[in-house]
């Protein structure tokens, strides 16, 4: 296993290292018990379906592979997903049954796995290798055969200057062997407010695309071609309608069967207005601190000058700043603050064109320089501290640099540790974050100093509010994430997540300063009280609480209390750890408990379709004979063609429908509705034919 992780991650590096992202993927094959090297399988079809509620996005991906090799094989499917996006589902496919994966302790999950390869047995296994990289197994595959399988995930997408953006990394050439014979996605997103814009940009004008507006507050994407070789992700670009400071609510409360306790989940996000006067922002005193020892030569020493430049660059006029640089010895650009004219801003150019490396890490000692500049009371006060190293130099004690940090930082600065490759101390950076209201960040080998600090400083180059804190106005949450809020600033949203016990409507309060001003946004939000609501939000707080924990890892190490409180939550949340994997095992599920829980009616495969395409509805276990129908309708909602009419026992059925109707006559091209009714259940989705 450790060979071929090697190699798969060398494949994987020598795509992102040309930017070749891909969810979709690529799987590897060679043949069963075999030491050869791994071949790509060919993609042949791949759908996928995203549900946008606000910034919450839901991905559904189903993708269907052929092995075109004449003999029995195992495989390994690799792909990544976007930053902070959380796993939820695996299904996979076995003689033509559709099985949920389950979470297990990832020992576990690989022992099954490497088990059932042995006895020739079709299981499935998905787990996290790193920085959003999964790996799934599948063996065997059958010679001349295909393999099929659904990954469902979750994720809060990014807000930057007013624009939230989705991309679906569609982008598969040299991936598949072949191109592939359909892709089809299909999005539809929705908001509580107005949609200031929509847009999809690579993508305007091409048939293989429609985009619709349903309403000021919904629209709806379908992407489809044949024979397709992508060259590009597709992205999803979208603004909203606001006005000043606004506070976002979504609530869920669970149902017995998710096993989440009763206390409901909510996300509550903090967003600035669209636009901003210099007037409106709040002047700033900022340092920037820069490990300069002997371990910076070479590529990272002039990537730290780029980042130098850059935060120069974003120095508004109310501001003042300083460069601190630390090796064995520290040096500053001033003997304290300066005002951010144009005489200091190039002196400091020729200060920074001018660093070299040298020497140790004392890192203690720039803290203290640092944080002895001439902060102000009434202006946003930071740090931002870029190390690659451990100190080795002066005070070498973790707990002793960070506690002295702490007792020196008399003018609440915000201290932004940013870490340089694996040699970093991350219990110092997380800790010195974490007690000075900051944020931690780790820069790997492969990525840009330049652009990662670069930027950092570009989102907050502009605050808009500090010292926030939100009162709930009579409800009581609990076990919020982050612990601490953060400061708010221009093109830039924060983010809360937690739970709370009983619902009903509460006038929250945002509080915060302006210049030290005292400010307060007062907003009247429904907090569920009933099962229901976006379900993502669960997942998304269990995500949060787990990065929680596994903060707590890096600094006191892998004590058995947080590694079993990680799994726990794992486990219950479906989420996958380190510590954990997805695996699917067709031998050990039998037939009444692969049945879904409801009537269950599936999105129609393939979508879009030409000539025919199946649908797959479920009869729940618990439910008795039923008579159920399949009723085809036009957009105009007038019934074309009634599939299905007939009393129905629990189980799993199929249907194909050839794109006619009732008299046998083809039907044109368009968006048709398939209707499920069986007594008082009734469930409908959409499918596009395409003559």
């Amino acid at each position: 296993m450790t060979r071929l992780l090697k190699y798969l991650i060398f494949i994987l590096t020598s795509f992102l290292l040309t930017e070749s992202l891909f969810a979709s993927g690529a799987l590897f094959v060679r043949p069963v018990r075999s030491t050869g090297e791994y071949e790509k399988m060919s993609i042949r079809t791949f759908d996928a379906t995203v549900a946008i509620n606000d910034q919450v996005a839901e991905t559904h991906v189903d993708q269907v592979f052929f092995n075109s090799m004449n003999t029995t094989v195992e495989s390994t499917f690799i792909f990544p997903l976007p930053e902070n996006a959380v796993i939820t589902d695996l299904f996979y496919w076995f003689n033509g049954v559709r099985y949920q994966a389950e979470i297990k302790i990832k020992e576990e999950a690989q022992q099954a796995y490497d088990n059932n390869i042995s006895r020739l047995i079709d299981p499935a296994l998905l787990q996290e290798i790193g920085d959003n990289l999964f790996k799934l197994n599948i063996a065997p595959i059958n010679a001349r055969s295909e393999v099929r399988f659904e990954i469902t995930y979750v994720e809060m997408l990014p807000y930057e200057f007013g624009l939230v953006e989705y991309e679906f990394f569609l982008n598969t050439t040299g991936l598949s062997p072949d191109p592939l014979q359909r892709v089809s996605v299909q999005l539809d997103a929705q908001t509580s407010n107005s949609f200031k814009s929509f847009a999809v940009p690579g993508f305007e004008g091409t048939s293989a695309l429609s985009l619709t507006k349903k309403s000021e507050s919904h629209y709806e994407i379908i992407f489809g071609d044949e024979n397709y070789q992508p060259d590009a992700n597709l992205k999803i670009e979208f603004e909203t309608v606001r006005q000043g400071v606004e506070m976002n609510l979504q609530t869920y409360i669970p149902s017995a069967e998710d096993n989440w306790g009763t206390d409901g989940f909510y996300a509550l996000w903090i967003t600035p207005p669209d636009d901003i006067t210099e007037e409106e922002t709040i002047a700033r005193n900022l340092v920037f601190t820069a490990d300069i020892s002997s371990s910076m030569e070479g590529e990272r020493i002039k990537q730290l000058r780029q980042a130098l430049h850059a935060f120069l660059d974003h120095l508004n006029e109310a501001d003042k700043f300083n460069i601190v640089t630390f090796g064995t010895a520290v040096n500053k650009y001033a003997e304290d603050l300066v005002p951010a004219t144009q005489n200091e801003i190039a002196a400091a150019r020729m200060f920074v064109s001018g660093l070299g490396t040298f020497g140790l890490t004392a890192i203690d000692e720039a803290l203290k320089v640092s944080l002895g500049m001439s902060f102000g009371d009434s202006t946003v006060n930071s740090i931002t501290f870029l190390t690659d190293g451990v100190p080795t130099w002066g005070e070498l004690r973790v707990n002793t640099i960070v506690d002295s940090a702490t007792v020196r930082n008399k003018k609440d600065v915000r201290i932004f540790p940013f870490g340089i490759g694996k040699d970093v101390s991350k219990p110092l950076l997380i800790t010195l974050a974490r007690e000075n209201g900051g944020l931690s960040t780790f820069v790997t080998e492969n990525d840009s100093i330049a652009l990662v600090v670069s930027n950092h400083v570009a989102r907050v180059s502009k605050p808009v509010l500090s010292r926030l804190s939100v009162d709930f106005g009579g409800l009581l949450p609990s076990d919020n994430f982050p612990m601490v809020i953060s400061d708010l600033f221009y093109g830039n949203q924060v983010l809360r997540l937690g739970r709370y016990d009983g619902g009903g409507k509460y006038l929250l309060s945002l509080n915060g300063d302006i210049r030290r001003e005292p400010f307060q946004l007062k907003s009247t939000k429904a907090f569920r009280g009933e099962t229901g609501g976006l379900r993502a939000v669960a997942r998304l707080w269990a995500q949060s609480k787990i990065t929680a924990l596994l903060e707590e890892i890096e600094i006191y190490g892998d004590l058995a209390e947080l590694k079993d409180a990680v799994i726990d939550l794992s486990l219950r949340y479906g989420i996958l750890t380190k510590y954990t994997a997805l695996y699917s095992d067709p031998t050990s599920v039998e037939e009444d408990k692969i049945l879904p829980k409801d009537f269950t009616l599936m999105q129609n495969y393939p979508n879009p379709f030409n000539p025919e395409t199946k649908i797959v509805f479920y009869i729940p276990g618990s439910a008795t004979s039923r008579f159920v129908t399949i009723k085809i309708y036009d957009i105009l909602g007038r019934v074309v063609r009634i599939l299905y009419a007939q009393t129905t026992t629990p189980g799993r059925y199929e249907l194909i429908w050839d794109g006619r109707n009732e008299l046998g006559q083809a039907l044109p091209s368009g968006v048709y509705v398939y209707r499920l009714m069986a007594g008082e259940t009734v469930l409908q989705k959409k499918m596009t034919l395409v003559r």
